[in-house]
């Protein structure tokens, strides 16, 4: 099946292929009963993968980097996808729209993107806003 999917959203820039992407991985998770599904699949079932850092507590050491969801706007569906922890990516104080678009580039024989994005974000108010609903709902 995923080598369909990524000829479909090959059809895409690869920006709006990323957006497009989280946004259906964040429709299917609202279907009444798919995030205790998907946690089934995803989340790691080995016991012992907990860490603690630097007083920060992690259930387990497999993160995301930086800028996958610099808006915050995806915390509950990466976190049903069972990451230990996921950085955001640059916030600046105000909002900003980034680089001029095309600014996400696949480079497919490397398997790579070249990212020129800008840190393009809707500003600190709004994200700390996010994260405030997120840490208050829990996770799952």
């Amino acid at each position: 099946m995923y080598p369909l999917i990524r000829k479909i959203l090959f059809l895409l820039d690869a920006e709006k292929a990323h957006y497009v992407s989280m946004n259906g991985l964040k429709a299917i998770c609202s279907i009444p009963g798919m995030p205790s599904i998907l946690c089934k699949i995803f989340q790691p079932q080995e016991k012992g993968l907990e860490k603690n850092v630097c007083g920060l507590h992690f259930k387990n050491p497999i993160g995301l980097g930086a800028g996958f969801d610099k808006n915050a706007c995806y915390l509950k569906e990466l976190d049903i996808l069972g990451f230990g922890f996921v950085e955001i990516g640059t916030v600046t104080p105000l909002p900003q729209q980034g680089n001029d678009k095309p600014r996400l580039f696949r480079l497919p024989a490397d398997q790579a993107l070249i990212n020129r994005m800008g840190f393009n974000n809707d500003g600190a108010k709004a994200i700390r806003e996010r994260l405030e609903e997120w840490k208050g709902q829990g996770t799952k």
